[in-house]
């Protein structure tokens, strides 16, 4: 369990170098052609995972899940947004907003597996709603 708290944490420093860089390149690169490379790349690296591990009859399993494509789509077109708000507000401002509407996103799904909202956690989007507002004011 503790190791998943540090994935989580490299996960979001990532994340945030990532925005920074493709908000920088999206300034003179169409966002959705950095996020094509960057698609690509990940294939690439999926792929020598794959022939590394000798996996294909799990990437063979895999191509009857239907969902997969939408949501590969969904990504493209995601890191594309990412790249075109950081470009135009700046990486910290783009992952506020962006981090404050997933946890309330992640929330409402919680709920509807069952989860029941107590105080804490409305506090705790409270606060970062709070947070996102201040990050993301300009001065």
């Amino acid at each position: 369990m503790e190791s998943a708290w540090g994935v989580a944490a490299l996960t979001g420093i990532a994340i945030g170098m990532q925005v920074a860089v493709i908000g920088t390149a999206s300034q003179s690169t169409h966002p959705l052609l950095i996020s094509l490379a960057l698609q690509a790349a990940g294939v690439l690296c999926g792929l020598v995972w794959v022939v590394h591990r000798g996996g294909w009859g799990e990437l063979a399993d895999l191509g009857t899940r239907w969902w997969l494509l939408p949501l590969g789509l969904l990504g493209w077109g995601i890191v594309a947004a990412l790249g075109y708000a950081a470009s135009q507000l700046g990486a910290g401002p783009t992952l506020a907003v962006v981090v404050g509407a997933q946890v309330a996103t992640a929330l409402v799904f919680d709920m509807a597996g069952g989860l029941r909202l107590d105080l804490r956690h409305v506090l705790g989007l409270v606060l970062l709603v709070a947070g996102v507002t201040l990050i993301a004011a300009r001065s």
